[in-house]
């Protein structure tokens, strides 16, 4: 290997995180109040539930985006789960026609403090009104569906 080569790979490895100059490195994810990861209408973001590990999230934030929501999955992919955005409060019900996989879901006020939360069945009918409504016992601003057995308590935070 060349001089040049080397030293591009050397320059290439550092990290500016502290690793290489012996300062503690802070691993634990940095939060921030979701609707700063939610700037510019993303497709995805990055999000936490109170001190756990960040997830990465797929967004519906149209209609059409949340009508369709997880439907006709197998799974999810690499993503974690699907975070439904709304610009005010809202009392949406959900329902899982169509959708093959077991969710929890947790509905979350503007703040990202925990409203409700519920786990979801599949429900191969047709149609909507063939399967049972989830609602919130109160107004929200975001739900996040997660698969069963994975939604965690805590305030929803974003991930940076």
């Amino acid at each position: 290997m060349g001089v040049a080569a080397a030293l591009v790979l050397l320059a290439a490895c550092g990290s500016g995180d502290g690793a290489s100059t012996g300062e503690p490195v802070d691993l634990v994810p940095t939060t921030v109040p979701i609707g700063e990861v939610l700037a510019g209408a993303p497709d995805r973001v990055r999000v936490a539930l109170g001190d756990e590990d960040c997830l990465d999230v797929l967004v519906a934030d149209t209609q059409a985006e949340r009508e369709r929501g997880l439907m006709d999955r197998d799974d999810l992919g690499a993503a974690d789960g699907m975070l439904f955005v709304w610009d005010s409060d809202v009392e949406t019900a959900f329902y899982m026609v169509q959708t093959r996989l077991a969710l929890d879901i947790g509905w979350f006020s503007a703040a990202g403090e925990i409203v409700d939360r519920t786990t979801m069945v599949p429900c191969p009918a047709e149609l909507p009104q063939d399967c049972p409504l989830y609602e919130s016992s109160s107004r929200y601003r975001y739900a996040l569906e997660l698969p069963a057995g994975g939604l965690t308590t805590g305030a929803l935070t974003g991930c940076s």
